[in-house]
């Protein structure tokens, strides 16, 4: 456990890299025929099992720190892909494997076992691959070859499987259509059409992300590709800005693609005025309203705006909330309960949060092995009567290793 003191909080930090930004560059680098270079890749989790998957597909890795040397275009080296807790390089990378004529198995490890690949299996025995599952969970056995043809997909639960079958069929042997069914998280169906193109592939999309066609035998081209910085876990350091003092972060694109950048509207909703300068977002504390914001798109965002909400005058209205029953916990449930046990008045019913916000006593806060949770708790504590123990803490390491040494720094500065 680690203890979280209430208290101010002041400084500059670098957003940490976007693991959804670099997981999609590991991918398409692991395809390419040849050498890229990645910058600043990040050492999450997740991170981290893309490369043992991409390596375990064939693509040699030289990690240098801040930089990844990836060597792409090669065969799988073993039979089992093990995807730890991401379920976006497992839901992504089944549809690389089928491109394989070879049975492959993909593993998850903690919730991930649990959570449903539905979407997956459906749309690969569309395309005449084979794919056995566990009860329509984890372990997926995958038997290609991926030749192209048409697929209807359901975008509703999760868009990652989508960007799968965009990142893989460049590489099948025919041309693919695919037709999406009320897609979600479209933002991140755009950062992987952006990373294909920075590869030299093409892909052509209706407006509305609901169709794409797909020319076959195309060629990934190795590339040097900086990974973004990620507004997931920016988003956590300023909305500690808006309650608690004076946060400026740096490394984040305002243009981003990244479906978490919304989090600027949210704060302005509150009442919270984030400032560019320079190449970075700076937000102070103010005085904080109730405001309603829908995050259908980008239900990563609920944690952090669950604790901007608690300490704003009146009562929130988040919607999305349908979305976030198979993330790392079933997160609505989760926020209920662990900020309902710091004093907060908050339910859910339907899709909608409704957050009161209201002055917040100590206690402990269960991360439930979810790395928002556990970010969400930090932050919501530096203004709590009490602060708060954070338990199971090392779950951030899923998305954002450094978190709690750099909120931490904060509290120094």
């Amino acid at each position: 456990m680690i203890q979280i003191a209430p208290g101010p909080v002041s400084g500059r930090l670098r957003a940490p890299a976007s693991k959804s930004h670099a997981q999609r560059v590991l991918i398409a680098a692991a395809l390419a025929e040849g050498t890229s270079r990645i910058l600043n890749p990040g050492h999450s989790d997740d991170v981290r099992a893309c490369l043992r998957v991409i390596q375990a597909l064939g693509a040699q890795v030289e990690d240098r720190g801040d930089e990844l040397l990836i060597r792409g275009g090669g065969t799988p080296a073993h039979d089992v892909l093990d995807c730890g807790e991401s379920g976006f390089c497992l839901r992504s990378t089944s549809a690389v494997a089928a491109l394989f004529d070879r049975r492959l198995t993909l593993e998850g490890h903690g919730s991930l076992a649990t959570r449903p690949v539905d979407m997956v299996v459906d749309a690969l025995r569309q395309f005449g691959v084979s794919v056995e599952t566990r009860g329509g969970c984890p372990p997926v056995l995958i038997q290609g070859p991926l030749k192209g043809g048409r697929a209807v997909v359901d975008g509703s639960s999760s868009s990652q499987f989508l960007s799968g079958l965009l990142l893989a069929l460049p590489r099948a042997q025919g041309d693919s259509e695919i037709e999406v069914k009320n897609l979600r998280s479209g933002p991140y169906v755009q950062m992987t059409l952006d990373v294909l193109k920075a590869f030299g592939l093409q892909a052509e999309a209706s407006a509305d992300l609901s169709r794409f066609r797909i020319p076959g035998r195309q060629a990934y081209r190795a590339a040097t590709v900086d990974v973004e910085g990620d507004w997931s876990g920016a988003a956590f350091l300023l909305v500690a800005g808006a309650i608690a003092g004076d946060v400026q972060v740096e490394g984040l694109l305002p243009d981003s693609s990244q479906a978490d950048r919304a989090i600027l509207a949210a704060l302005e909703a509150a009442g919270a005025k984030p400032v560019w300068a320079e190449g970075i977002v700076r937000v102070r504390h103010t005085e904080l309203r109730a405001f309603e914001f829908d995050a259908t798109d980008c239900p990563d965002l609920f944690p952090p705006l669950a604790a901007l909400a608690c300490h704003c005058v009146g009562t929130t209205r988040i919607l999305g909330a349908e979305r976030l029953k198979h993330k790392e916990s079933d997160r609505a449930t989760v926020l209920v309960k662990e900020l309902g046990g710091l004093g907060i008045d908050i339910r859910v019913e339907g899709d909608t949060m409704s957050i009161t916000g209201g002055p917040l006593r100590g206690n402990t806060v269960d991360s439930h092995n979810d790395h928002r949770i556990a970010m969400a708790g930090a932050v919501v504590a530096l203004r709590s009567r009490q602060g708060a123990l954070i338990e199971g803490e090392g779950c951030v390491a899923k998305s954002y290793p450094e978190f709690f040494e750099h909120l931490q720094q904060l509290q120094r500065s």
